[in-house]
């Protein structure tokens, strides 16, 4: 059975709680992707990207991306369009695949991200916050 307290216990009423504020979103953050993106895998990328939604400086690493199909890109557009609303600067997307370029170029999405080859071309050794991420690893069975 399970009793009701009614008043704190003594333990806990005399300890001091302090709230502390959140930490802020850093300024930069870079998240690394690999594989194939379909549409098998839209949830695990719209996962990964709403982690970046908040931060001033996101950069998209697609070095390691083999494929994305119109589910991966709609993900790309949707983060796009909510990071704009709210003021942050446009995504930078890298990548070096000839096919991703030739799509992105086809799509017009040069256009709305900032797209480079490397990875250095983007990262600032300023002393900037920043973090890195993983995007989450293909399923098996998405595959």
């Amino acid at each position: 059975m399970i009793q009701s307290i009614s008043t704190l216990p003594r333990s806990v009423s005399t300890i001091p709680f302090r709230h502390y504020p959140e930490a802020a979103a850093p300024q930069m953050a870079v998240m690394i992707f690999n594989g194939e993106y379909d549409i098998a895998g839209a949830q695990r990328l719209r996962a990964d990207l709403d982690r970046m939604r908040d931060i001033k400086r996101v950069v998209l690493d697609f070095t390691d991306v083999t494929f994305v199909d119109s589910k991966a890109i709609h993900e790309l557009v949707n983060l796009h369009h909510y990071r704009a609303g709210r003021g942050f600067e446009r995504e930078t997307i890298v990548f070096q695949n000839p096919n991703l370029r030739r799509l992105f170029g086809i799509l017009k999405l040069e256009q709305v991200f900032r797209c480079v080859s490397s990875l250095s071309d983007v990262i600032r050794n300023d002393g900037t916050p920043s973090l890195l991420y993983y995007a989450a690893p293909a399923l098996d069975s998405e595959a």
